[in-house]
């Protein structure tokens, strides 16, 4: 008698979880976001300047942040990041992103990043929104918002 009601018991727990649906399968434009992030913080962390610039769309990438817009061809983009005024950070990592399929060859990727500058500086932690979408059979960044806090007032 204990059998058969450990039994009803056991299938009126499962039976609800077994008629639960599966989690959708993730779009494997995703996927191949999430390797592109990863590999895009390898290439930040290593100073890789070329690597950097050349995961930026060809025909050019919109920059925003903090109130500013710009339109960057991508040879300015290469200039950019081949001048002494960029510096690779000392540490680097992405924070919470979310990844969401536009399209089968286009993603939009929303969370932060901390980049801390030197050795025995604070981390700045940034939101970060980009737009990949596939060009020449790859993702490259079409668009990328980078913004800080405001800084406190002073009390």
């Amino acid at each position: 008698m204990r059998l058969i009601a450990a039994l009803f018991a056991f299938l009126a727990f499962a039976a609800p979880l077994a008629a639960q649906p599966a989690a959708p399968a993730e779009a494997p434009v995703v996927a191949e976001a999430r390797a592109f992030m990863s590999a895009y913080a390898d290439a930040l962390r290593a100073g890789d300047r070329a690597g950097i610039a050349g995961r930026y769309d060809r025909t050019g990438a919109f920059h925003l942040g903090n109130g500013r817009k710009s339109f960057e061809s991508h040879a300015r983009i290469q200039a950019i990041y081949a001048s002494a005024d960029w510096q690779p950070p000392h540490r680097f990592e992405w924070r919470d992103l979310s990844y969401e399929p536009v399209g089968a060859d286009a993603v939009v990727i929303a969370g932060q990043f901390a980049w801390t500058p030197r050795e025995g500086a604070e981390p700045l932690v940034y939101s970060y929104t980009a737009l990949l979408r596939r060009q020449d059979g790859v993702l490259r960044i079409r668009l990328e918002d980078e913004s800080t806090r405001p800084p406190r007032p002073a009390s």
